[in-house]
């Protein structure tokens, strides 16, 4: 990201210098200390991008034109009243943003541990279905049922680990380790999808596929799928964290192969045989297309993806208006690490600025860095130009 430079300071005019002991209260907006703890400051607007904001009205106006350019520019519109929204929305939570999050992680663990029961149990159903019935179709989905509950005993395990500290051991944390947990997991079950295929070709060639249809291995299947579906709406009301989405993604995944494994296994046993081991390798194809796309998203979050285009242009904005003394971003990156995202800011100030100076005015951004959802950590460098080469830069 290349520099951006403050206007004010062009002619050479420097910015009037707080003394270093009011800085912290000068750069009080979005920060939570003192008396506004609890309490999100809106973000100052130096740049005047409220006076940008267009009305409902007339966006609605020019979307509801007949002339495509006129609509072309609502949209314009529409899209840049968001992004100014963004980028002046408060940093820090309320009290009652904050009172709910912690229900939410109450809520999340309501879901992880209630999924590791319910799968235990839905395992030991449709276990009894598999066999009862001896469908091949029935038998794929009890192997997706048990790995449901492997994956909630690694993903239960694999929180509970990252939540132990150990700063001399992990000096970064073990926010990690639930992204590790669920690459391992997906490996289990691509590993598991293929034997089922490799399984269901084995029979279908041979054509030694005997079932029988009995109410009992029914009943268990649809109490299963009636199970998986109560259990998806509720973590799919928690998406927006990690946990919570995974386990959402796996019952609605369970849902669609519980119900057509069930129909696969019917058709076979009233139609015609070989739709019982077909249906089997479907659904193993599901379950593998479904799992080596999470493992990969992980695989890239884990390698230091880069994060949404958005949020970098607020980590920007924040680091350009956070005190007159900045005079330029220089340069500024933010990418994943695991489900956090690293964020790292180079701000220009003058040459002349004491280390006491700076140093306060880079750590207070700092701060204000972290407190954004999802930052793990922030790292402000201050320099005094930026016509120098990129810093960090190896040859390749």
């Amino acid at each position: 990201m290349g520099a951006v430079a403050r206007t004010g300071c062009e002619n050479g005019a420097e910015p009037p210098l707080t003394p270093p002991a009011e800085i912290n209260s000068y750069l009080a907006y979005g920060t939570t200390d003192g008396e506004s703890y609890g309490h999100p400051q809106s973000l100052p607007d130096p740049l005047g991008l409220r006076r940008g904001i267009k009305s409902d009205a007339e966006i609605k106006r020019l979307c509801s034109s007949r002339v495509a350019s006129k609509r072309r520019l609502g949209e314009f519109y529409r899209e840049q009243n968001e992004l100014i929204k963004e980028l002046l929305r408060p940093i820090g939570l309320s009290e009652e943003e904050q009172r709910e999050v912690a229900l939410d992680n109450r809520r999340v663990q309501v879901a992880i541990y209630g999924s590791v029961v319910a799968n235990v149990v839905l395992f030991l159903l449709q276990l009894f279905a598999a066999i009862d019935s001896g469908s091949l179709a029935l038998f794929a989905t009890m192997a997706d049922a048990f790995m449901d509950l492997l994956s909630s005993v690694v993903l239960m395990l694999a929180g509970h680990e990252a939540s132990k500290e150990n700063l001399h051991k992990y000096p970064t944390g073990k926010s990690r380790m639930e992204t590790i947990g669920i690459i391992v997991f997906s490996a289990l079950m691509s590993t598991v999808s293929v034997q089922l295929m490799v399984e269901s070709i084995r029979a279908f060639i041979s054509k030694d596929v005997e079932t029988d249809l009995t109410a009992a291995s029914i009943l268990c299947v649809c109490i299963a799928l009636g199970t998986k579906i109560v259990l998806f709406f509720y973590c799919y009301a928690l998406r927006k964290y990690p946990s919570a989405d995974i386990l959402a993604q796996d019952h609605r995944n369970d849902i669609i192969v519980n119900a057509f494994g069930l129909s696969m296994f019917l058709l076979g046993n009233h139609i015609v045989w070989w739709l019982d081991p077909s249906g089997a390798i479907i659904v193993a194809v599901i379950i593998l297309r479904s799992w080596t796309s999470t493992a990969f998203e992980q695989i890239q979050l884990i390698i230091g993806k880069a994060a949404d285009p958005a949020f970098l242009q607020r980590v920007i904005y924040i680091a350009y208006t956070h005190h007159e003394a900045i005079r330029e971003v220089d340069t500024a990156q933010a990418y994943h690490v695991g489900s956090n995202v690293y964020v790292e800011v180079d701000i220009v100030m003058d040459p002349e600025t004491t280390l006491r100076y700076s140093h306060d005015v880079g750590e207070s951004l700092q701060m204000k860095l972290e407190s954004l959802p999802n930052v793990e950590r922030a790292f402000v460098h201050v320099d005094y130009e930026s016509e120098h080469v990129p810093e960090h830069r190896k040859d390749r």
